[in-house]
């Protein structure tokens, strides 16, 4: 990791502070930094300049007004759910969080101690909380959790990441930049996009689910910049680049105007690749990619049309699960999955079952520890120990099939036993279906994610028993290659062009070629330009993305020819290290993007008669 700092000509400004991570979502974003630090410890204040005083008060009015609001819709729930005697359960909340007094005295502890307005908030509940906790009345002493818990929803506010109210847009001269140690993919999906400008965490790698929900919810984010939060002020103005990487914080005039530069320049390429969203992904030489989007929320159904993707070729249904008491009911699932199918019809939509596990939670009472996550129960047998959890989740993706096209795929297979048992669960569903009268499409196909080895390995025995592979990149590299894909620590190690990986794909395209069966690639490597080159000389004929790289990849794949795209896959077959394949690969993509895409996109078209 490199720093390096510099002292800016400006007795206001501290010295600028350059710290390069992992790009995980692209975009540049200039704004205000707003720390999210949840294990805050009071004994540990973070002081802010003077001069930020006015931006951190302005943050706790809205805070307080959003935990309010979002406490009058719990309450609006349980009564529905419950009744209303569980419902005012939260009456003290909701009068603590609408006391002026307890505003105000925060608001002093900001003005006068120069407190960040999240730390005042602790301090305050801090006291209060010693103050009743030392009450004999156990009833009385009781209500200390009530003060804890205001002021975790108010802290949650203070950091922007928002409940399931949405909040009115804050003002772009007040937008945010979120820095924290780590956001779990819960938290970036609970995103506000309308405030959140962009975020930088301290750990994290490029193909985290944080990076990949921060991707779909087109939030440029940098992860990985290592140790920074006791470096950094609320109301710091930083830099967020996530094309390169780097997280800027007071940055001097030069590296404003820079950054402000490089922003207009990739937003003009973006508006030329946008223009390709009806065309089709095919190569000079006329062979189709279907080109899909990854999707983790119904509310990215526009995206998907927008940046010209054929279809959902990766529907994530774990976040339906996340931060819930309980897994969601079959009909709260199925409007989903409905709204999903509708949206996107005649186009496809693969649902890949519930893949908790690794970095994913799981869902609330079916939580559990354990030692190594990433081997243990997870995905698929995850699913297999608790068939209801299962079969709830199969019968409302059935039921969602009568609206339109559907896949199933089931995630981190490893033999061909878990396929036959995943199956019949599936068969037992469409029964229970029929008898019920429900209707479904009887032509759903089945595919499974080949996302570790053993999968690879034993592809041609796989393949009989599915009508579909997709090979999931993220998964089948960090498995391969024993690196954790979050640890920033080996991210040099996590190796798309490992001789190992390439080997593994290769097997598995020829096994599901052998059996005539699709192959389908939704990782990472299908949205780089380089490796989704590779992909397609090895014979992937349709890659899955997050929606926003769609434009991109169709943009460079109407300008290679198929025949150069196998030359090259071929080339790297007796290569030895990742090095030398990496090399070669990346040196004639940019050749080809030097050679075909100088030219301004209007008279790409103009010359091929497309406009």
């Amino acid at each position: 990791m490199r720093e390096r700092q510099f002292e800016v000509m400006n007795d206001e400004s501290a010295a600028s502070i350059l710290r390069r991570g992992v790009p995980a979502s692209p975009g540049i974003r200039i704004g205000r930094a707003v720390i999210y630090d949840p294990k805050l410890n009071p004994s540990a204040p973070r002081t802010i300049p003077a001069g930020h005083v006015k931006f951190q008060i302005d943050l706790l009015g809205r805070a307080f007004v959003k935990a309010a609001e979002e406490i009058e819709d719990l309450q609006s729930k349980l009564r529905e759910s419950l009744d209303d005697a569980h419902a005012a359960i939260f009456d003290p909340h909701l009068l603590f969080v609408r006391d002026e007094a307890f505003c105000e005295q925060v608001a002093e502890r900001i003005r006068t101690r120069l407190q960040s307005a999240q730390y005042a908030v602790m301090a305050v509940i801090g006291e209060l909380d010693a103050q009743f906790a030392s009450i004999e009345d156990e009833y009385i002493s009781s209500r200390s959790t009530d003060f804890r818990d205001v002021g975790n929803r108010i802290c949650k506010h203070l950091t922007l990441i928002r409940g399931e109210s949405d909040a009115a847009p804050i003002p772009r001269s007040e937008d945010v930049i979120l820095i924290a140690h780590d956001l779990t993919p819960s938290d970036t999906a609970q995103m506000d996009n309308r405030s959140i400008m962009a975020f930088a965490t301290e750990v994290g790698g490029r193909t985290s689910h944080t990076a990949i929900l921060a991707k779909a919810l087109e939030i440029p984010a940098v992860v990985g910049v290592g140790a920074i939060i006791d470096r950094i002020k609320d109301g710091d103005q930083v830099i967020v680049d996530g094309y390169e990487g780097t997280l800027v914080i007071n940055p001097s005039d030069a590296e404003l105007r820079r950054a402000r530069n490089r922003k207009r320049k990739h937003l003009i390429r973006e508006r030329d690749y946008h223009k390709l969203a009806a065309l089709p992904a095919e190569t000079v030489d006329g062979f189709k990619v279907e080109l899909a989007a990854n999707l983790e929320l119904a509310s990215e159904i526009d995206h998907v049309k927008q940046y010209g993707a054929h279809g959902v070729g990766l529907f994530r249904t774990e976040f339906l699960y996340l931060d819930k008491p309980k897994p969601p009911s079959e009909d709260e699932q199925y409007e989903v999955y409905l709204k999903v199918v509708e949206g996107l019809a005649p186009a496809p939509v693969v649902f890949r079952t519930l893949d908790v596990g690794g970095d994913k939670l799981f869902p609330g009472s079916l939580a559990h520890h354990e030692k190594n996550p990433f081997l243990g129960l997870r995905a698929i047998r995850f699913c297999l120990k608790h068939p209801w959890v299962f079969a709830a989740q199969l019968r409302a993706i059935l039921r969602a099939s009568a609206a339109g096209p559907v896949r199933i795929m089931f995630p981190m297979v490893s033999t061909v036993d878990e396929i036959l048992a995943a199956k019949k669960i599936l068969a037992e569903a469409k029964r229970d279906l029929e008898r019920e009268g429900r209707e479904f499409a009887d032509n759903v196909e089945v595919g499974v994610m080949v996302e570790i080895p053993s999968a690879a390995l034993t592809s041609d025995a796989l393949a009989p028993e599915v009508d579909f592979f997709s090979i999931g990149t993220n998964d089948l590299i960090q498995y391969t290659l024993a690196v954790d894909r979050s640890n920033e620590k080996v991210n040099d190690l996590y190796d798309p062009f490992h001789p190992a990986v390439l080997r593994l794909i290769r097997m598995v395209v020829d096994a599901a070629q052998r059996e005539g069966i699709d192959v389908n690639v939704c990782g990472e490597m299908a949205a780089n330009p380089a490796t989704a080159l590779l992909l397609v000389g090895m014979g992937v004929e349709s890659l899955s993305m997050g929606a926003v790289d769609v434009p991109k990849i169709k943009y460079f794949l109407r300008h290679i020819r198929l025949s150069e795209a196998r030359a090259i896959a071929a080339d790297v077959r007796g290569m030895r290290s990742s090095t030398e394949i990496r090399e070669h690969v990346q040196g004639l993509t940019d050749r080809f993007i030097k050679r075909r895409l100088a030219r301004p996109l209007d008279e790409e078209l103009v010359a091929t008669g497309t406009i």
